[in-house]
């Protein structure tokens, strides 16, 4: 079994670079390798080694390479179930870099690229599962021709349940981030989002142990609910107000920040749960007067106390509470 790669983030510290995709690619390219070269005010004009020389022309011949072509190449890699698990994570990120780009996105679905999918979730191997997520995710970012694409093709409560089982950390953060971005200004998708029960997948990520998994699902519940009174309300009808204050009275982590985020975005404009924050027996208001004092002055905090602070306020003057009250 491959040894896992770096789970979250872009880079590729260690690794060549890419041939360029076209000309503007390759000059970059080469202003990046020569900018070691140039350091100095007085540098003067050589001869290109043969290393160099060659290097240029093999990047000449492949600067003009089909994105069409590449991505039937990497997805035949994918599909060979004989290919080492670092070449068809290898062929991910090639799917990735061309995917990138809308009009290649859509490409990759015309050409049957969607075949990928259904094999890559079922691999014994957790590398394969969420760089196959990371592709869905950027193929829906931003893309509605994609978005439309992925939900016909029925993967909303495919990725949901990896969220919702699998054992591997990273699948789960990538799982996220897929929903995310199918969600993300898709009306359709957010619909589908909610009829697979989305929230109650999301509430049961936030009772995991990983803390990268918790961030990110209070993240996605304050970007889902801000502004959209039909998903508080659901949020209201699943009883997931009782579990965000209640994780409120843990121990304290970084959590707790993204939290509050989240159930501010919950109850702004929203009577409602703005009454189920309310109720004496969850005590958020003695709750949040404790966490304020003990982050007051705290720079490390500052953006945590800054939301203690306004839900207080909120709370208290749902309550007909005295400004004096909220900093008391």
């Amino acid at each position: 079994m491959a040894s896992e790669r770096p789970s979250d983030g872009s880079g590729r510290d260690g690794r060549e670079p890419r041939m360029p995709k076209d000309v503007q690619g390759l000059l970059q390219l080469c202003a990046g390798m020569s900018g070691s070269d140039t350091q100095n005010e007085n540098t003067s004009f050589q001869e290109m080694t043969p290393e160099r020389r060659k290097w240029l022309e093999e990047a000449l011949e492949n600067s003009t390479v089909s994105p069409v072509e590449e991505m039937k190449k990497a997805i035949g890699v994918i599909q060979d179930n004989d290919a080492d698990v670092d070449d068809k994570v290898t062929a991910f990120e090639t799917l990735v870099d061309w995917c990138e780009h809308i009009d290649f996105a859509i490409d990759f679905h015309k050409i049957g690229g969607f075949s990928i999918f259904q094999q890559s979730f079922e691999s014994e191997e957790g590398e394969v599962r969420w760089s196959c997520l990371e592709l869905i995710a950027s193929l829906a970012q931003n893309n509605p021709y994609c978005q439309t694409a992925i939900l016909q093709h029925g993967l909303m409560p495919t990725i949901l349940k990896m969220l919702d089982t699998d054992s591997n950390p990273t699948v789960k953060v990538k799982a996220l981030y897929a929903v995310s971005c199918l969600t993300r200004e898709c009306e359709d998708g957010l619909n589908s989002f909610l009829s697979h029960d989305g929230f109650s997948v999301v509430m049961r990520a936030m009772q995991t142990d990983i803390e990268k998994v918790k961030i990110k699902s209070a993240f996605m519940l304050s970007a889902i609910c801000s502004d959209n009174d039909k998903c508080k309300d659901i949020v209201c009808d699943i009883g997931m107000i009782d579990q965000l204050v209640g994780h409120l009275s843990e121990e304290h982590s970084n959590f707790h920040e993204h939290l509050l985020s989240a159930v501010l975005s919950i109850v702004r404009g929203h009577t409602r749960s703005l009454q189920q924050c309310s109720r004496p027996e969850l005590n958020l208001i003695s709750l949040l007067q404790q966490k304020v004092q003990d982050l007051k002055g705290k720079e490390q905090f500052q953006e945590e106390y800054e939301y203690a602070l306004e839900l207080l306020q909120l709370l208290q003057s749902s309550q007909g509470s005295t400004e004096q009250d909220v900093v008391r």
